[in-house]
């Protein structure tokens, strides 16, 4: 439910993409993936609490129910900036870099 628990679930290689594991908190997901959490018992038990069905999914993505009532995503296309609803002053980390150069 938080991002720094979402990189522990990547980290720890509980996500597949298109059925491949993902162990890069950053990696940059394409339209068509399909997002799933692995099929062995710890993956199951670190996603059972996780509520992702019936939250405020985000417009580029689609999140289902698949067999065995695990969570899948679809990701329908690539998030822009009005669909991440993180409160950050662009201008700041702009003048903060600048300085830096």
């Amino acid at each position: 439910s938080t991002i720094p628990a979402a990189r522990q679930l990547v980290n720890h290689r509980h996500i597949l993409v298109n059925n491949c594991i993902v162990d890069i908190p950053s990696y940059r997901c394409k339209p068509k993936d399909l997002i799933t959490v692995r099929n062995r018992p710890t993956s199951c038990n670190a996603m059972r609490n996780k509520s992702l069905v019936g939250d405020k999914t985000p417009d580029h993505l689609t999140v289902s129910l698949s067999e065995g009532d695990r969570a899948t995503g679809l990701v329908n296309r690539v998030a822009n900036r009005e669909s991440i609803v993180l409160n950050i002053n662009e201008l700041l980390v702009v003048e903060y870099y600048s300085r830096k150069a």
